[in-house]
Order: C-alpha cells, then structure tokens, then sequence
C-alpha cells in the first residue's frame, strides 16, 4: 500500500473533524457555579461601565470644597447626598468609581487583546516551524520573562509617559509571553497528529494547515488563559496608577483612587477601602469565571491537585 492512500486513510476521517473550528460547548450557568458567578459580576461591571453617564448621581469631576471628605451615607456624619463620602477635593466618591470602572475594564481588555495576538502568533510560528525560528522566539519569551513584569512596565511607561494607549501598549508587550508559552506547547503537540501530517501530504500550506487545523484545536484553551490575563492587567494598570505611572489625575481610575486614598489613610479610610473592594470584585469574578470555564472544558482539572 502506498503512502499516498495510507495518507487519505488517516486524513479523510480526520478532515471534517479537524476542518471546522474548534467550539466551545455553550456553558451550563445552572450546573458551574463559578461560570454563572462570575459571569454575572463581570456583566454587572460592564452595563456600569457603558452606562455610567445615566447611573452616576454627579460628574465624577465637579469639585466642592464644601464636602471634602464626607464620609459614607452610613457612617458618623454622613449624608445620602454622597452615599459613599466624597474625597479630598469634594467629589463624589460613587461617581468616581462607576468612571473609573471604565478605564480599568478598557485598558483590561484592550492590552489582554495585544498580547494575546502577539502571544499566540509568536506562539504559532514556534510551534510549527522549530529549528532556528524556535530557539529566537522562545529564547526572547524566556529572556523577557526573568525581568519582572511590574519593572519592565514601569521602564516602558516612564520611558513613554502615562496614558490610555501607552497603557495598552506597555501591558500588551509585557505579558505577550504566557501566550507565546502555552499556545507554543500545543502546537507542538499538534503538529504530530495525524490530521496535520496529512494535510501537509496533500499539499496544505502552512499557513492554511495552521488556520483551518492547528488554531481551531488550541481557541479553546486559549480562551480560558486570555479570560483569566484580563484579571492581570486590571492589576498591573492599577500598580501603575498607583505608582504614578499610568493615567494622569484628575482621570477618574480605580488606581487614582486608591493611591489618593492612601495619602489620607487615617483621615478618609473608606476612599482606599471602596476602591480597592471595587478591584478586588472586579478581580475576583473574572478568576471565578476563567476557573469556571476551564473547568467546563476540561472537566478532569477539577479533580487535579492545587
């Protein structure tokens, strides 16, 4: 028997399975508990975010130097008027952190988005091609990665100053390498199966094998690791923030907040307090959520040791 029809052996029955992309089975909220909690603490984050004009009591801006810092509605001399106290120049501290949901989910996403593609890519390349390609992209990913994030992204922002889209482009750079690293071993993993090694018989292109048959297989895994770098980013934009480093005030950021409120820790403990429960929610459902679904994928890892 000839290679040729020992090949169309292995590739017919592969190539329908192989050639639609990969789905993720649609999440069973009443049966994953950490998908549904997640999912929905995450959802409530995003309609406040998109909707802060309309649900913001007063311009999160508009300074009075009548009520600084007054406390929450259920303090010692608070007020409903500023249900959750007001900060060192008088403005209203709910506000402030309904505008500052924004920016943090923004620059969340977006940098997850840039690394992910960097990531994935270089990733992709490695896997697939070997040989020299390989040891050039993972050596840099390795290299980059004895550097601590938190240092490099304080070079990279000092080096080209605070804002939204420096924000994005110094967090996409330093955490490209997570992704290049797991898609990197997946695609090694692929290449020897028999679906690509037909394909690459029949004359399939690398570029063609690698859309249609290698990155279907991997988007699973791959969703799961860019949903839980969300929770990474908001982190690293707020250390920024708070160092000073990230956008500049009076921007309305959690990062802002918090760093405000640490200067004034004994005086107006619940600016700190509020911003970093605010965080730390923020945080906490997108992990819950990334842990959910992984497990929904790959229902063994729930039985794997912690």
């Amino acid at each position: 028997m000839s290679d040729v029809t020992q090949a169309r052996r292995v590739w017919l029955p592969w190539r329908a399975r192989a050639a639609a992309p990969a789905r993720l089975r649609a999440p069973s909220f009443g049966k994953n508990f950490k998908i549904g909690l997640g999912a929905g603490i995450i959802l409530a984050m995003i309609l406040t975010a998109i909707f802060a004009p309309f649900i913001a009591p007063y311009d999160p801006y508009q300074q009075s130097l009548a009520m600084r810092l007054k406390p929450p509605a259920w303090m010692e001399g608070g007020s409903a008027r500023n249900w959750l106290g007001t900060d060192t120049y008088g403005r209203d501290l709910l506000s402030r952190l309904i505008y500052g949901a924004r920016l943090s989910i923004l620059v969340g996403v977006a940098s997850m988005l840039l690394s992910c593609v960097i990531g994935t890519t270089a990733g992709l390349v490695a896997g697939y091609k070997g040989g020299r390609v390989e040891q050039v992209i993972m050596r840099l990913a390795d290299a980059q990665m004895a550097i601590p994030e938190i240092l490099l992204a304080i070079l990279m922002v000092a080096a080209i100053g605070g804002s939204a889209t420096n924000l994005i482009l110094v967090l996409g750079v330093s955490r490209w390498m997570v992704y290049a690293r797991v898609i990197f071993g997946l695609t090694r993993s692929l290449k020897q199966r028999p679906f690509v090694e037909a394909a690459t018989l029949f004359g399939g292109s690398d570029r063609y094998i690698i859309r249609r048959h290698i990155l279907p297989q991997i988007i699973p895994v791959l969703t799961v690791v860019a949903t839980l770098q969300v929770a990474q980013m908001v982190l690293q934009e707020t250390a920024l923030s708070y160092l000073g480093l990230g956008l500049p005030n009076p921007t309305a950021t959690w990062g802002n907040i918090l760093a405000e409120g640490s200067s004034r820790l004994f005086v107006a403990p619940w600016i700190a307090d509020l911003a970093g429960v605010a965080i730390i929610l923020l945080v906490w459902g997108i992990n819950m959520f990334g842990n959910g679904l992984r497990e929904h994928i790959d229902p063994q890892s729930r039985l794997a040791p912690r």
